[in-house]
């Protein structure tokens, strides 16, 4: 399955979603917008995720997962900062789950 203009336009609207988003998880948890750093490591791990799901590489899924328990572990670390991190990993992971949806079902 090709993907299209539309799914672009699809991915581009997510995004803007994501970052409306997250500058308020960040905000409500930080009590500051901090760096963008964030935000292009986010959007690298979606491509990552949309890849997994249009190619049908589910067990990527899984790599996904593991690299991102494997990269936190720490013994220092406070709750905020693991609900920040557990948030904002359940809001990216269902944009792309939405809108992969959205695009197979309503635009293909």
């Amino acid at each position: 399955m090709p993907i299209s203009i539309s799914f672009f336009l699809i991915y581009i609207g997510s995004e803007l979603v994501a970052y409306v988003t997250f500058r308020r998880v960040r905000k409500h948890y930080l009590g500051e917008y901090g760096s963008t750093r964030p935000m292009w490591n986010g959007i690298i791990e979606r491509i990552f995720l949309y890849l997994c799901l249009f190619t049908e590489v589910y067990h990527g899924l899984t790599l996904f997962g593991a690299l991102k328990i494997g990269t936190r572990i720490k013994a220092d670390e406070n709750k905020v900062s693991n609900d920040y991190f557990l948030i904002g990993n359940m809001i990216s992971v269902s944009m792309v789950l939405v809108t992969t949806y959205i695009y197979q079902n309503w635009i293909v």
